[in-house]
């Protein structure tokens, strides 16, 4: 089904990062120099937090300037104003110019791309310090990361339909919990989002050692010879989307709509390698020239997937638009002392990135137009703006208490099984 229309999915990736430097060449050096495990670790846990030389016994000073906090905020407001429009459109009528200035699917290539980046860069920066990529301390880390909050959910909704508040279909639970919620469907309104989070674990069981593999190679080779495999699905996907949608069967029409999203992911990646590579800093050079350019080609495309849907985003309008979101997240991240990369930066919208994961995976309870059997005897609570506060809330909580004890657990049990040893230098 069209993103604009109720009941789409969306999704929260994971955390985000950025080295903000000033320049090209101190973001280059600082690849080189690479991260210890420590730092690696502490990208995950508190957002707003600065990292410097104190942190890094030896090293020279890196930043973390996490501009990325704030366009994963704004992604998320994105994705819950877009869900509480269909809400509100379900019973009444709502002009297309809203679905295209709130579009949740732009939010999700948000995500989809500051994952891929943020994955790429810190397993390129752990094989530039280390000489080599722990596969098991990468997904210990991962695992810590999502699981905990994402069972929780999946646990909250498997109670409340034994109580008898909604039909929860088992493949949708078993689907979720262990990610191919994206390739079957049992009709769960209160999982349908978290297809998104498959496609998500998905990319993880395949880019690692795709990149690893490349890695054997040294230099810039083996940064061009990792990026061949993003390219390649960033240049077959809109190709693949047609042809699925065109076979005339329901099942592969709402995978090309809907769930066909990899190449979004492979955008991140492929700017995390290219970056600092002759060409493609003239490229972006010239994309970014006007800071408002890319910006602007993304709600251009918006506002033509809002007007002409399927004809736009399976053609065109996906891939145009996952380049422009490349080329603003990547200056971005370069630019935090402008303008807009003070408000990225500041407490509140860093704030709300932080807690966007747990957010997204208890936005569609609170929103979605199913749950007046659940908030029967608080009918407040279901409906806007009570909704809002409700998936707040219990977003906060998430994050507080089940996302950060399950980072500290997972921080002490990297180091008592001593995950990352000693590496061997960094490859030249």
């Amino acid at each position: 089904m069209p993103a604009s229309r109720p009941g789409t999915p969306y999704l929260v990736c994971g955390g985000s990062l950025a080295y903000a430097g000033g320049t090209n060449k101190q973001f280059a050096n600082s690849l080189q120099r690479g991260l210890t495990p420590t730092l690696v670790d502490q990208f995950d846990r508190d957002p707003p937090a600065i990292m410097s030389s104190s942190a890094l016994p030896g090293a020279a000073t890196i930043n973390r300037i996490p501009s990325l906090d704030g366009l994963r905020a704004i992604s998320i407001l994105l994705v819950v104003a877009l869900h509480t429009i269909q809400r509100y459109g379900a019973s009444h009528h709502v002009a297309t110019a809203w679905f295209a200035l709130f579009n949740g699917s732009a939010g999700v290539f948000i995500f989809f791309e500051i994952s891929g980046f943020l994955i790429t860069t810190l397993l390129l920066k752990e094989d530039a310090k280390r000489g080599s990529v722990s596969l098991k301390g990468f997904y210990l880390r991962r695992a810590f990361r999502i699981l905990p909050p994402l069972y929780l959910y999946v646990g909250v909704i498997v109670l409340l339909g034994l109580l008898g508040h909604f039909h929860v279909a088992p493949i949708d639970v078993v689907g979720s919990a262990f990610f191919f919620h994206n390739l079957v469907g049992g009709g769960t309104w209160a999982l349908e989002h978290l297809w998104s989070i498959s496609v998500e674990e998905q990319f993880y069981l395949v880019w690692p050692f795709v990149l690893i593999y490349c890695l054997r190679c040294k230099g810039l080779a083996a940064r061009y010879a990792a990026a061949k495999f993003p390219a390649a699905i960033i240049l077959l996907s809109p190709f693949l989307r047609v042809a699925l949608y065109m076979t005339g069967n329901p099942a592969l029409k709402v995978a090309s709509i809907s769930y066909l999203r990899f190449d979004f992911i492979m955008f991140g990646c492929l700017v995390a390698l290219l970056q600092n590579t002759p060409r493609f800093e003239a490229l972006y050079q010239a994309c970014t020239r006007f800071w408002w350019a890319p910006p602007a080609v993304m709600l251009l495309c918006n506002a033509l997937s809002a007007r002409f849907q399927n004809y736009f985003d399976l053609t065109v309008g996906f891939t145009i638009n996952g380049f422009a979101i490349a080329m603003f997240l990547l200056w971005s991240t370069r630019n935090a002392q402008s303008v807009v990369g003070r408000f990225l930066n500041s407490w509140g919208m860093a704030k709300i990135g932080v807690l966007s994961y747990s957010i997204y995976l208890w936005q569609t309870l609170f929103l979605h137009e199913g749950n007046q059997s659940v908030f029967a005897r608080v009918p407040w609570l279901g409906t806007f703006p009570g909704n809002w506060l409700g998936f707040l809330l219990a977003g906060a909580g998430s994050y507080y208490i089940v996302e950060q004890p399950s980072l500290r657990w997972r921080d002490r049990m990297i180091s008592a099984l001593r995950v990352y040893r000693a590496g061997r230098g960094a490859k030249a």
